[in-house]
């Protein structure tokens, strides 16, 4: 088995006068007695061989659809991360497959774009989630010119893409926060809502939150999370390590006060690794329980959402005049880029250089 799936290389067999090439099964005279020599000769092989296998895959490769690509696409979304694949991909995967899966690669350029998003937009759909679902063909076709045998031999075409959705802005007031805090009727809600606003962490971080790195003496908070000892090391099916996927940036944070009591109480009757657990099992989705707090609390459920408390913890240290470097690093941000791009506005340093625009302009 080892050698058929071996390339071909250079041997000089037990009675052969010259080096000869072994492939698989065969062997194959270079004629040469130099190692030099016998190389060029089994690079040239090598070239030829491989042309010939394009030559007779061309038919197949032309005749590839998006429906190939999307499942190239889906099955290394899945491999990689199944949980997000279930949560957030599959629904994409199903809805293009079935609605543009039957469509030939050759016959995909902006022409056939603008039928799909007009086609899309009839049926309902928003801009950024049509740019989404076109940014993930794009993704497979990429996917599938890079496998091995590959689906295709088009190049990615390019075309214009609809126009991605607004940067998400809304936040609490300190009094909506309170207001939050007081309707959760929950005791898992409430920490939730505490410990996103003190930390801003992602929803997910929090979620995934383990107690193992929280340490209350010191009061720190690690999101970044760490990797547990018996974990499993998950090998390809050429026995390589499988990297992990990669997911966003998590902070490291300093937390105090009141919410070191609370996580003191709930890591005391704790039946779980997790910080956020219900029923005595982690709890995998918060956003039942959050809803239902924002509506008694008199809040908009459409905007107010879990992430919001992340933009809130980051506003209000923006609107307190904090260093843009030190909330970048609190956030979980190599740069303060996107801080900068999203935030800066309600920083006081940037409210004071418009008056003072102004003011020279008078």
């Amino acid at each position: 088995m080892a050698d058929a799936v071996r390339a071909p290389f250079l041997t000089w067999p037990k009675g052969k006068s010259s080096f000869q090439i072994r492939d698989g099964k065969k062997y194959i005279s270079t004629g040469k007695t130099t190692r030099p020599e016998a190389m060029v000769v089994l690079l040239e092989y090598v070239e030829r061989r491989r042309s010939e296998e394009r030559r007779s895959a061309a038919p197949a490769v032309r005749l590839a659809t998006v429906a190939h690509v999307l499942d190239a696409w889906a099955e290394e979304r899945q491999r990689k991360n199944p949980e997000t694949w279930r949560r957030k991909w599959s629904s994409l995967h199903r809805r293009m497959r079935a609605k543009a899966g039957r469509y030939l690669l050759s016959a995909i350029n902006q022409s056939w774009v603008s039928w799909y998003e007009g086609e899309r937009y009839r049926e309902g759909a928003a801009e950024p989630t049509v740019r989404q679902e076109l940014a993930s063909l794009v993704s497979a076709w990429k996917i599938a010119l890079r496998a091995h045998p590959p689906i295709t031999d088009f190049p990615v075409p390019s075309f214009d893409l609809p126009s991605a959705s607004e940067l998400r802005e809304a936040f609490l007031t300190r009094s909506e926060a309170e207001r939050l805090i007081d309707a959760a009727d929950k005791e898992y809600v409430r920490l939730f809502i505490r410990l996103g606003l003190a930390t801003a962490g992602r929803h997910r971080a929090i979620l995934d939150l383990t107690w193992s790195c929280v340490d209350l003496e010191a009061g720190t908070v690690d999101l970044r999370g760490r990797k547990a000892l018996n974990e499993p090391v998950l090998l390809d099916e050429r026995g390589r390590r499988i990297k992990a996927a990669k997911q966003k940036k998590r902070g490291f944070c300093k937390i105090e006060g009141f919410l070191i009591d609370q996580l003191r109480e709930a890591q005391e009757r704790a039946a779980t690794d997790y910080v956020i657990e219900h029923a005595g099992r982690r709890l995998n989705s918060i956003h039942r329980g959050f809803k239902a707090a924002v509506i008694r609390a008199g809040l908009d459920p459409e905007t107010v959402t879990p992430h919001v408390l992340r933009h809130t913890a980051i506003t209000w240290l923006m609107q307190a005049g904090e260093d843009i470097y030190r909330v970048a690093g609190f956030a979980g941000h190599s740069s303060p880029k996107m801080i900068e791009k999203v935030y800066g506005h309600h920083h006081p340093d940037f409210q004071q250089s418009i008056a003072r625009r102004l003011a020279q302009e008078r």
